[in-house]
């Protein structure tokens, strides 16, 4: 099975952090990957890497890993990847928003707080290869419900 993808951006606090790491519980193949300017703040990520890393040093890094989840909106620049989901979380403050904001929203496929078509969360469903109680609970992770 090809290894899936998924792409968690957004503005500046704005959970990004939490989501990736509460999908990484929901998805318990997964590997949780944070992007960042600062340094590796291992209470956050232990897997860590530097703004502007190249998708293939990732993927290299994770040979057997089945899905990769991907704290960052600047690796959807990387021709190379080609992502199975994209999540954006925006800013309620524009002062949050990271330069491409815009950008990002416009790739993702989910985007807290705006409305989804039920067939686009089939396709999601499908392209990721999970059930359906475990795609519900994605939606409900990005939109920030809780049961």
């Amino acid at each position: 099975m090809p290894r899936k993808i998924i792409i968690v951006g957004g503005g500046r606090n704005v959970g990004k952090t939490f989501l990736a790491q509460e999908l990484g519980r929901l998805l318990p193949r997964s590997t949780v990957i944070k992007i960042g300017l600062h340094h590796a703040r291992h209470e956050k990520s232990s897997n860590y890497f530097a703004l502007a890393t190249p998708y293939s040093v990732i993927e290299s890094s994770f040979p057997k890993a089945e899905l990769l989840i991907i704290e960052s909106g600047s690796i959807l620049d990387d021709p190379d990847l080609i992502p199975d989901l994209v999540i954006f979380l925006p800013s309620s403050d524009p002062a949050g928003d990271k330069p491409g904001s815009e950008r990002r929203r416009q790739q993702a496929h989910l985007v807290r707080g705006e409305p989804f078509d039920p067939s686009d969360a089939e396709r999601i469903r499908t392209r990721l290869a999970v059930d359906e109680q475990t795609m519900s609970s994605i939606l409900k992770a990005v939109s920030g419900w809780s049961d």
